[in-house]
């Protein structure tokens, strides 16, 4: 062992030296950091996963170029981070060999069949010449580093402790996140102006390169889990999660996301029934919270001309057909929404229905359905949701064999997101958004940690 790291550091050494001769001051930075970050995931892989908790949603992006149909490559400083402490940890492994790569869960086996799923898929319609394999190469692996973040995490979580330790770390973002968006949002300007994500758009910069719906999805799973806190917990565990519930509802609201408000209705119902506990109080809370809306004109107008304006108003301008033979007038965002999910499956499912065009075969629709039933067809979309189910499965079981309130709150949490999320998959890519996507796999990663250390001789089921 100690030859090994001898080895390596006279190799850094020896690389930034020459880096540093040549006056590359960028590369030498880069490099430094790289060398400084992997070392941490192969010395302290526990402390390498806390800094991804805070790269999730405060890393910035850095575009690379377009994709046909408004697809871009979009890389941001976390993916380049996820990649290094994956093979640092991958080194780690192999040469500890004290763990297994790949830990069985519930989910591994959907997961890997989706995965090599999208590689198969892909690869066909790469070798048709229907779509170029630069591009989605780049989505390919975006949708595996979902995975990757999901395996490494369950990998190197090892009690409960640490998952409440990390949960407090995602608490810390959230609350930096809102602060962030209350900041943007009232430091713009204009009538369209939406709270967004960090490093989304600069300050001052256009407000059409955002993505409200992401940090719309974001609070979802957040939300999720304030709400399963206010049902399970006591003391002052109850009144801090009542607190930031409170305080990052306004932000919500400011992102005039019709797709995330639509999620978060989802998640009211879900709540009462898988949760008996202060039912009452969920009612009486909610309500109050509805009046207060109300009463603050300057957010709840806009709310309400926001969802509106999907069906009504100057902005309703697009005719579509009802399944009823009728027509409707929507807004324009709404309509493509609609025409997205007709295209794919009146024209691209039934030339491809199982295997679909690959990833990035039929562009970009704004609905998570449409380029599902698109890219994968119905092979894929039935492993897609069978996934989920898994998802759903395990957190379902964590929630009914755990007492501690923070455990229990995470499972319900996370099973109510889930609803939301999939309510507001109908007008966004949700499940293909890295702000979104991150959090959640790593939360069902954290998950499936419960799981194995309460059940760990339970069978997988289907």
């Amino acid at each position: 062992m100690p030859i090994i790291i001898v080895v390596i550091s006279l190799a850094a050494a020896g690389w930034l030296g020459y880096l540093a001769a040549a006056g590359a001051q960028y590369g030498l930075i880069m490099s430094v950091g790289s060398l400084v970050v992997g070392s941490i995931a192969f010395f302290r892989p526990k402390l390498s996963l806390a800094l991804l908790v805070f790269s999730m949603l405060l890393s910035p992006e850095i575009g690379l170029s377009a994709v046909g149909e408004g697809r871009n490559i979009v890389v941001r400083y976390d993916d380049i981070l996820l990649i290094i402490i994956f093979l640092s940890w991958f080194a780690r492994t192999a040469l500890f060999k004290d763990k297994p790569f790949i830990t069985s869960t519930p989910v591994q086996t959907p997961v890997l069949l989706y995965t090599s799923l999208c590689v198969l898929s892909t690869s066909l319609n790469v070798i048709r010449g229907d779509i170029d394999a630069t591009t989605s190469f780049f989505y390919v692996m975006k949708y595996v580093e979902y995975f990757l973040l999901y395996f490494m995490t369950v990998n190197i979580v090892e009690s409960e402790e640490e998952v409440k330790k990390y949960l407090r770390y995602g608490l810390v973002v959230a609350v930096l996140v809102t602060l962030y968006a209350y900041f943007y949002y009232f430091s713009g300007s204009g009538p369209d102006i939406r709270v967004t994500a960090p490093f989304e758009v600069p300050l001052g910069g256009d407000i059409r390169e955002s993505e409200p719906a992401s940090l719309g999805g974001y609070y979802i799973i957040i939300f999720g889990i304030l709400m399963a806190m206010l049902t399970e917990a006591s003391g002052y565990a109850f009144l801090l999660s009542l607190g930031i519930f409170i305080f990052m509802f306004p932000a919500f609201l400011l992102t005039f996301s019709r797709a995330s408000y639509i999620g978060f209705s989802a998640m009211i119902p879900m709540l009462f029934l898988f949760s008996r506990r202060r039912r009452l109080f969920m009612l009486a809370f909610l309500s109050a919270g509805i009046i207060a809306l109300a009463l603050m004109p300057g957010i709840s107008s806009r709310v309400m001309d926001r969802i509106t304006m999907t069906y009504q108003g100057v902005y309703a301008t697009q005719t579509v057909a009802t399944t009823s033979g009728g027509e409707i007038k929507l807004e324009e965002s709404a309509a493509a929404r609609v025409r997205s999910i007709r295209r794919v499956i009146f024209e691209k499912l039934p030339k491809r229905p199982i295997l679909g065009w690959g990833v990035t075969g039929v562009g970009m629709g704004d609905t998570q359905y449409a380029l599902l039933l698109g890219e994968l067809g119905l092979l894929g979309t039935a492993i897609f949701f069978w996934m989920l189910y898994r998802l759903f499965h395990t957190a379902r079981t964590v929630f009914n064999s755990y007492d501690p309130p923070v455990i229990r709150a995470l499972s319900l949490g996370f099973m109510v997101s889930l609803t939301g999320l999939l309510l507001q998959a109908v007008g966004v890519n949700t499940f293909i958004i890295v702000r979104i996507m991150e959090p959640f796999w790593f939360i069902a990663a954290l998950l499936s940690v419960l799981y194995l250390k309460r059940s760990p001789a339970l069978p997988e089921r289907a």
